[in-house]
């Protein structure tokens, strides 16, 4: 098939936290590579997609220089260097959603260094206590983009521009995942296919019960733009240790599958990678591979 550049384009990511200090194209040009090998490893012949074409097709819907955060004052940073408290820190509605019970350990969204074995020489260790760190900073993400919804609808807003009858493909990682479902259930307008990639949606505490819309009798709505769903959970995913399984929570239309992703186990271009990655995308855009 030839493959020409639509007004919108056909395939949409959107990321997760930890990306304050990139930038839509620094993603773009990272992830694209990712992408194409995940059709390769699905079988799709090389002759039929190339990376100049794949990122013809494609976009990032970039937030995160929505939170990235401002600076401290100089008279605050010599305070915390000298173990005071920086001026100005107080508590917020974001630390009652981080203390409400989530199924994970306290040091678990604290980071507790405490576990580490002494001189920090345990390298599986060390990759457990980045895992950890990595996951509290995306609760912590999760709590601001719930408690403020002026942060959501401009979040939300950077998806919608993306969004129109070309487009095909929504793939989303992580937090991106809650962001891009809540905006595709106001969609009825479109007919995509959506990918999940390391998903906290089913997390009952932290993130489940927190939908819009409200889930019914446990049981998430089906969002209305979504003609079919794939959800990608690997091994020793924290963001996925709650409910690696969508279906439970959705119904059975959703399409679970299960990678390995090693030491890095949310990060985003190993899932981009994969086979069911790039089977669910080669399907959306109705792209032949080997079976």
């Amino acid at each position: 098939m030839t493959w020409h550049t639509p007004p919108v384009p056909e395939v949409v990511l959107i990321h997760g936290a930890f990306h304050e200090l990139w930038g839509p194209f620094r993603l773009w040009t990272r992830w694209t590579p990712s992408v194409l090998d995940g059709l390769w490893s699905a079988g799709v012949a090389v002759g039929d997609v190339s990376l100049p074409r794949l990122q013809g097709r494609s976009v990032v819907a970039f937030w995160g220089d929505l939170v990235r955060p401002q600076p401290l004052h100089p008279d605050q940073v010599v305070a915390s260097s000298a173990g005071g408290v920086p001026a100005g820190e107080a508590t917020d509605p974001i630390t009652d959603l981080l203390d409400a019970p989530s199924g994970h350990t306290e040091s678990d969204r604290t980071g507790d260094t405490a576990a580490l074995p002494a001189g920090g020489t345990d390298l599986d260790a060390l990759v457990r206590q980045v895992a950890r760190d990595a996951n509290a900073r995306s609760m912590e993400l999760l709590a601001r983009y719930v408690v403020d919804p002026d942060m959501k609808e401009r979040v939300h807003e950077r998806l919608e521009r993306h969004l129109g009858p070309e487009t095909k493909v929504v793939v989303a990682h992580s937090l991106g995942t809650v962001i891009a479902y809540q905006v595709l259930c106001t969609r009825p307008d479109l007919d995509v296919d959506f990918i999940t990639l390391g998903s906290p949606l089913g997390d009952p505490a932290m993130v489940f019960d927190l939908l819009q819309p409200t889930p019914v009798d446990g049981q998430g709505v089906w969002p209305a733009a979504v003609r079919r769903w794939t959800n990608v959970a690997a091994e020793g995913d924290l963001a996925t240790a709650a409910c690696p399984r969508l279906a439970e929570r959705f119904g059975d239309r959703v399409q679970d599958h299960f990678v390995y992703n090693g030491r890095h186990a949310h990060d985003v271009e190993p899932y981009l990678n994969s086979p069911s990655t790039g089977a669910a995308l080669a399907d959306a855009l109705g792209l032949d591979r080997r079976r």
